[in-house]
């Protein structure tokens, strides 16, 4: 199963860590993970701070780097994740309509779709 690690920003400024302990969760799961290098904001501190219509570049970025690269879009952020899922609009309909359906926030990925039971630790 490929999946398309998605880093958000302040994650990738702030966080790294997480964003290395996410590729490493995903990877001990057999899943091989790719990581669009460009990929930047989901553009959610637009859309809350009124511009929505600025973060379409984000969209259409955030479009192109996963699109038909993997089989599912996976994160470690909740409110990212639920920002693309609920407001992409690249321009196109079909590519908007699959990122929906195929984004994840890494537990939500864990649990629902690989339907991990425990972790060892």
């Amino acid at each position: 199963m490929r999946i398309g690690l998605f880093i958000p920003c302040y994650i990738d400024q702030f966080y790294p860590q997480v964003g290395i302990s996410t590729l490493e969760l995903l990877e001990k799961f057999a899943c091989e993970v790719v990581f669009p290098a460009n990929q930047t904001c989901c553009g959610q501190p637009m859309a809350n701070s009124g511009y929505e219509h600025l973060g379409r570049g984000c969209d259409h970025l955030f479009a192109k780097n996963f699109t038909g690269k993997c089989d599912y879009i996976v994160g470690p952020t909740g409110s990212c994740v639920m920002h693309i899922k609920h407001h992409i609009n690249s321009g196109d309909s079909q590519q908007d309509a699959w990122i929906r359906n195929n984004i994840y926030e890494i537990t939500e990925f864990l649990t629902d779709i690989l339907k991990v039971e425990s972790l060892p630790a």
